[in-house]
């Protein structure tokens, strides 16, 4: 029961706001020096319509947003006892790992955190965080069930049936993929980038909307199984997926929350590469 709660209280914590740092921003990290991570500058921020307006969303994982400078969040990670990982290429790298560890019954669980940036503006496009038991062969459903708890808890309920059937224009049964995103579209309720994310979502004429615990939403596509919460008409979502209990060993791959903002994402893809060589023509 101890063992229990302290796992509890771990997956809470790792979904609640971080506490606050232990260094000054005027403070140098040794982040700053670090090869993939030196080019950028921590107290850049992303504003809106050319003023210092910060851009302000919703949803995080770990108190990591959309938007956020990846130096400054990577230091607030290892301010949090997170361990680094690999940083992808060096100085041309667009992806950064961190991971926690705790105890979990004669395994560990790993939870990773893996920040996607930009890599001529240093500002995250994608925050996945991920749980793993050392132990493949352990059943990941008490994690499964306990992370869409702590989720719950700090987001609230995801994506119902209810809202399925509305947002799609059906009564009541499964909903098709397809006919959920067309609806979307003619609601005008989808971001460019949210329509591209959710045709890739949708990768089989049997992907649909199924009931799932306590009348959530459940995204059937594939071997994928995921809950979904969403902010400001789709702008900004947030998934909890897991592999199919009929697919190949669905313990080894862990469950994971994935994270995206739309308009945020399209911000930084504007700011384009401040490094660009003048393309002369002859």
């Amino acid at each position: 029961m101890v063992k229990r709660f302290a796992l509890i209280s771990g997956l809470v914590a790792a979904l609640a706001t971080p506490l606050a740092w232990t260094q000054s921003l005027q403070q140098s990290h040794h982040f700053e020096t670090l090869r993939g991570l030196e080019r950028f500058n921590k107290s850049q921020t992303l504003s809106l319509d050319d003023t210092s307006q910060a851009v302000d969303t919703v949803l995080s994982i770990k108190g990591v947003k959309i938007g956020d400078n990846v130096l400054q969040q990577a230091i607030n990670l290892d301010d949090q006892g997170g361990n680094l990982g690999n940083i992808r290429g060096g100085t041309v790298s667009d992806k950064i790992k961190f991971s926690f560890y705790q105890p979990y019954e004669n395994s560990r669980l790993e939870q990773k955190l893996e920040l996607y940036f930009d890599k001529h503006n240093g500002f995250i496009k994608q925050i996945t965080g991920t749980y793993y038991l050392q132990d493949a062969y352990m059943s990941i459903s008490p994690i499964r069930e306990q992370t869409l708890s702590a989720a719950v808890d700090k987001f609230g309920p995801p994506l119902t049936m209810q809202q399925a059937h509305d947002l799609s224009g059906q009564k009541n049964g499964d909903v098709p993929l397809d006919k959920f995103i067309n609806s979307l579209q003619e609601q005008n309720q989808l971001h460019p980038l949210g329509l591209e994310y959710f045709q890739k979502r949708n990768i089989t004429r049997s992907s649909k909307w199924v009931k799932g615990q306590q009348n959530y939403a459940l995204m059937q596509s594939g071997f994928d199984r995921c809950y979904l919460w969403n902010s400001n008409s789709f702008n900004q979502i947030l998934t909890f997926c897991f592999f199919d209990e009929t697919g190949a060993n669905p313990n080894s791959r862990g469950v994971e929350f994935d994270l995206h903002n739309f308009p945020v994402i399209q911000l930084i893809k504007d700011l384009g590469n401040p490094h660009a060589k003048l393309e002369l023509s002859l």
